[in-house]
């Protein structure tokens, strides 16, 4: 049973750092740790513990501080974290961090940040270098025994998240353990007071999932680059082994020395999901979670906004990777909306849910066969926008209105194909030269026309308008004919008529344009693709 005492030096801690969220963030952060290295509580190789000379919350593995929070020496809360020496040059570009030695002759050295640095916590770099080295310090043939100042109390601080809001509470109120002692604050109905939040709301005014989709080229992907200008979104680009335990968590063998340990890792979701309640004041989903209802939302609705873009969102298989959570995307069924629904993850066993804050955006190649993936489930709840080519954005190039040919090119695929096949007026933007025009057609247009059409090349040539009836002449065309082949050309080549005699037409791409003789490719090669030669 915890002591009074432990409990005691720990909320003076608390009261000493003096900023409750700090302090909440700090226990998310051990969470992790306790994840990571999967030791229990009281385990020789652990220390959690309270320093009152630094007005310090610390966690220790095999003597090695591990992780660290204390009261403000530069005017701020501090968080340290420790990595090896070896991660200072993998760091260097985080120009925020500072570095503190642990002892003269450590392989380690602490990362600090302040508060006003804290979304340096969740820096992917850094946090790589924190958990590899959390997984090196349980290995270390350094041990213990810690039991001798190892607070049970932090451990359980951090393992229950109501019992963390009771230290709090404490910490704010020393009034409400005056009568019963450590047990006191189990009888108490606490209100944590109002945060004096704006009363607009600041959420944008598009959909919570949203898929942009067309035919390639059209600029879907470039639709997203205004959601990565700031901190708040996350990208990954789906492919088809994606699966549910790189989406939200899974478990992951790791090699440690000579022997396999399991872990859980948390995907790219679980991640955005805890940014975009982060961005509420959270620090932890257990924490919003444990959170009064009409306090949640009021937090989560005057958030800012955290975007997770989803790249070629139908190449996945979206029903596996989303898994139980498609029905927690749904708007009202959100964190902080009106029925608000959460699940507990299967190997993590914690609680989980979807913020309100959060939006899903996602792009989608028509022309890509596994769009058939993509079932009714996933289609009721997100939005679809069409982004179709904008042949406007076009100019001129050497005479070439590209407008009229983009224009051109795309109403005869739509008329041989579908709308969905058309060619996106990316392939033909930023062309300054005749040479420009040469090279897009040569690395980009017609090997995509190729795919389109699995090779008929009689159908490829109506497109470029190098069918004989439009009328250009022979060193005009993209695409040659080859050869024909009659029933006399065929007994030559074969010696007889093969059994399933037709007609044969063999096509090839202009070779001049082929071997990057440009200048022997003419104008009109291109302008009469859209203009009829003496019309």
């Amino acid at each position: 049973m915890l002591t009074e005492t432990q409990q005691q030096s720990l909320v003076e801690r608390i009261r000493d750092i003096g900023h409750p969220e700090a302090v909440r963030r700090f226990f998310g952060l051990l969470k992790e740790l306790i994840d990571i290295v999967n030791l229990p509580n009281g385990d020789a190789r652990l220390a959690f513990s309270v320093r009152r000379e630094k007005s310090a919350i610390s966690a220790d593995i095999n003597f090695y501080q591990a992780l660290r929070i204390q009261k403000p020496r530069r005017g701020e809360v501090e968080y340290h974290l420790t990595v090896k020496k070896t991660c200072r040059d993998r760091l260097a570009a985080v120009e925020e961090l500072v570095f503190e030695p642990i002892t003269e002759k450590s392989d380690y050295v602490a990362v600090v940040i302040g508060q006003s640095n804290v979304h340096l916590l969740y820096q992917p770099t850094l946090r790589t270098c924190w958990e590899d080295c959390l997984l090196e310090l349980v290995e270390s043939n350094k041990r213990g025994p810690h039991l001798a100042r190892h607070n049970r109390d932090i451990y359980e601080a951090a393992e229950n998240e109501a019992r963390l809001s009771d230290l709090v509470r404490l910490a704010d109120d020393p009034t409400l353990g005056q009568n019963n002692g450590a047990q006191s604050l189990n009888g108490h109905a606490v209100e944590e007071p109002a945060a004096g939040y704006e009363t607009t709301p600041t959420l944008p005014a598009q959909p919570h999932n949203l898929i942009l989709f067309g035919p390639p080229g059209t600029g879907k992907t470039f639709a997203l680059q205004p959601y990565l200008r700031d901190k708040n979104a996350s990208l990954i680009t789906f492919h088809p082994s994606y699966s549910y335990e790189e989406f939200v968590e899974g478990i992951r063998p790791e090699v440690i020395g000579n022997q396999i340990s399991y872990r859980v890792r948390k995907g790219i979701f679980y991640k955005a999901c805890l940014s975009a309640i982060q961005q509420a004041g959270y620090a932890t989903l257990a924490d919003c979670l444990n959170d009064q209802s009409d306090n949640r939302s009021r937090r989560l609705r005057q958030a800012p906004a955290h975007y997770l873009l989803i790249d070629e969102v139908n190449r996945a298989n979206v029903a596996s990777v989303f898994g139980d959570l498609i029905t927690l995307l749904e708007t009202d069924k959100r964190l902080g909306a009106e029925h608000e629904l959460w699940l507990t993850l299967p190997y993590s066993q914690e609680r989980f849910g979807v913020p309100m804050n959060l939006y899903v955006v996602g792009t989608m190649n028509t022309t890509d066969r596994s769009i058939a993936l993509l079932d009714l489930a996933l289609r009721r709840r997100f939005a679809f926008r069409e982004v179709m080519p904008d042949p406007s954005v076009l100019g001129t190039v050497d005479e070439v209105d590209l407008l009229q040919l983009l224009r051109t090119m795309n109403e005869r695929i739509e008329y041989l194909l579908d709308r969905d096949h058309q060619i996106g007026h990316a392939y033909l933007t930023n062309l300054e030269t005749h040479a420009d025009l040469c090279e897009a057609f040569r690395n980009r247009i017609i090997p995509l026309l190729q795919e389109y059409f699995f090779n008929d090349w009689a159908k490829i040539q109506l497109v470029l308008g190098d069918n004989p009836a439009w009328g250009k002449e022979p060193e005009q065309r993209l695409v040659w004919i080859k050869k024909k082949y009659t029933a006399s050309t065929a007994g030559k080549l074969f010696g007889e008529l093969p059994e399933s005699y037709e007609d044969v037409v063999t096509y090839d791409i202009n070779p001049h344009l082929q071997a990057g003789d440009y200048e022997q490719v003419p104008v009109d090669a291109f302008r009469h693709i859209y203009q009829r030669p003496n019309a």
